[in-house]
């Protein structure tokens, strides 16, 4: 295991949001703001009670059990809301890691500190205990496919871990099979360590490889990066929600994917017609030059909007293993989420045409 250091025309973004204007996301809201889109964060859980949060949150799912004697459970709709209740749908978040993406990607537009796409909704699935941690890949890559199935178009994996994992891999081709945009951090390592490969899962091809910059468009000290990186994001001294209200800076490539997780559902609100595949290009081809290690550059959403990304010719199908899996068949193993400096609104997102059919939706099983 390895440990990570860890809106519309008028609507202005909160002073000191560095990163907005960075990666120009107030250029692209009078076109697009995520809305329609749905982000599945998994994560810590997020805390649906958050003002900047305040019906963005879907109930989601929670794969912990933090409390033996009284087992989360997946509670049959209009069950009277409590911790109970709120630990099963993933709508609690005891850590605080889970809530700060999902700020970073949907906050508000009338907050404090709005998200990269203030209109989009968040599906949080627990995956990560009390000491921001998994043990047990396939159990997230489980929770990938329960998100796939239960209506996310990108999936946002602020998470990682040195080992792959075939299982984990599985679900990530799983979800590209159904036109869902995986987004991933490269990790985080301390500044005077040797430098780290590239994370996995982001370091899978089919997984959008973020690593972050800071405020001189340079890779952040202890941003890992490689060949696998795909692009970078903001991920330095950002403001991002808190459970129980409130704000707190965070620094680390979670936070970096979070931007370009948010910056995805922008263009795919504003392309609802486009594959994963055109969104992904979309971000990457249209990126900001920036300083080395930060793959195509860093992401700029206004550009990506108006990017025009026409769909690939169709491949062969020929048989054979798969990519994904033959990327990650090497090992098997768990992986320890990355905090950083440590430091959820609602609408259903809706598979829209061209898209492979949707998969059962209910929204807890």
């Amino acid at each position: 295991m390895a440990l990570l250091l860890s809106a519309h025309t008028g609507r202005a973004s909160a002073p000191g949001a560095w990163h907005l204007s960075a990666v120009r996301a107030p250029e692209a809201w009078p076109v697009a703001t995520g809305e329609g889109v749905t982000v599945a964060v998994i994560d810590s859980g997020v805390d649906a009670d958050h003002p900047a949060l305040e019906g963005a949150v879907l109930p989601g799912r929670s794969y912990v059990d933090i409390d033996p004697g009284a087992e989360p459970r997946l509670l049959a709709f209009g069950s009277d809301p409590g911790p109970v209740y709120e630990r099963a749908f993933g709508q609690a978040d005891p850590v605080g890691h889970g809530t700060a993406v999902a700020g970073l990607i949907a906050g508000s537009a009338e907050s404090r500190h709005p998200g990269i796409a203030p209109d989009a909704a968040i599906l949080p699935v627990r995956v990560l205990d009390d000491e921001n941690r998994y043990h047990d890949s396939a159990m997230v890559g489980a929770a990938v496919e329960w998100a796939v199935d239960n209506g996310a178009d990108i999936v946002n994996l602020s998470l990682g871990g040195h080992y792959d994992s075939p299982p984990f891999a599985e679900a990530i081709a799983y979800a590209e099979r159904h036109d869902v945009l995986i987004v991933a951090c490269t990790g985080n390592q301390h500044e005077d360590a040797p430098d780290e490969d590239v994370w996995f899962p982001a370091r899978v091809s089919d997984v959008l490889a973020v690593t972050g910059s800071d405020q001189h468009g340079d890779r952040w000290r202890t941003a890992v990066t490689g060949g696998e990186t795909d692009l970078a994001a903001p991920g330095v001294d950002l403001h991002a929600a808190k459970p129980g209200g409130g704000y707190k800076t965070v620094t680390g490539t979670s936070f970096a994917s979070a931007v370009v997780s948010g910056a995805a559902a922008v263009v795919r609100s504003a392309h609802p017609e486009w594959s994963a595949d055109q969104v992904r290009r979309a971000l990457t081809e249209t990126a900001s030059a920036g300083g080395p290690g930060l793959g195509e550059g860093i992401v700029d959403v206004a550009a990506a909007v108006a990017a025009e990304v026409l769909p690939r010719a169709a491949a062969p199908v020929e048989a054979g293993i798969s990519p994904v899996w033959s990327a990650a068949a090497t090992a098997a193993g768990g992986g320890l989420i990355g905090v950083s400096a440590l430091v959820l609104r609602g609408g259903r997102g809706v598979r829209r045409g061209g898209r492979l059919p949707g998969r059962p939706r209910t929204m807890a099983g």
